[in-house]
């Protein structure tokens, strides 16, 4: 009998806990949900004696101020590396490291299942460069430099949302970023995020 009464008391406890997440969880782009998420991509390129490869990954938080439109924060962090095999036989590696801070709004557009949307952001940046210079007939040579700048960057995209609290985002994206004493940079890329939609706390 005690058993019996356990498995109700675990049975009910879990349906009560997958209830709450479910009712938490909302994916509605209505004004005071909140969206959760983030967005990564992945970019390697090989060209005569330079290899390049790139990384990026970019959680945010915001929240529907209007129906469709969201406001928020952004992290971001990047990095990459290439290798360059220079006419003295001499090889030249760069590794950069980029983070990000700063804002971004999001617009969604209609009310299906597949949603088109647009969304800006920009921010302080910091970009650290690693070089390394090495060959066969000497010990070679390192530097480490840090820069501070700017970046700011736009993307359209699809969202597809699965059930009504996730979605799967796919966008082409345009980055621009400028620090001190380098050449301004562009960037162009696609990305994949993956999101949740917060309710709300409805009034008892």
């Amino acid at each position: 009998m005690k058993r019996r009464f356990y498995k109700i008391h675990i049975g009910c406890f879990l349906t009560a806990g997958l209830l709450a997440m479910i009712n938490l969880l909302q994916a509605q782009t209505e004004k005071g949900m909140f969206i959760v998420g983030g967005n990564a991509d992945i970019s390697e390129s090989i060209q005569n004696t330079t290899h390049n490869f790139n990384f990026s990954i970019a959680p945010s938080f915001g929240a529907f101020i209007i129906n469709n439109l969201g406001i928020g924060g952004v992290y971001s962090f990047s990095a990459g590396s290439s290798n360059v095999l220079n006419s003295n036989e001499s090889r030249t590696t760069t590794t950069t490291f980029n983070t990000l801070v700063g804002p971004f709004l999001k617009y969604y557009i209609g009310k299906k299942g597949m949603k088109p949307f647009i969304s800006a952001n920009g921010g302080y940046s910091v970009h650290t460069q690693l070089r390394s210079t090495s060959s066969a007939t000497s010990t070679g040579s390192t530097s480490i430099t840090n820069y501070d700048g700017f970046s700011m960057g736009g993307s359209a995209g699809i969202a597809y949302f699965f059930n009504p609290h996730l979605s799967l985002e796919s966008a082409l994206y345009i980055n621009t970023s400028g620090y001190q004493t380098l050449i301004p940079t562009t960037r162009f890329g696609f990305s994949l995020g993956l999101y949740a939609f917060l309710d709300k706390k409805k009034p008892e």
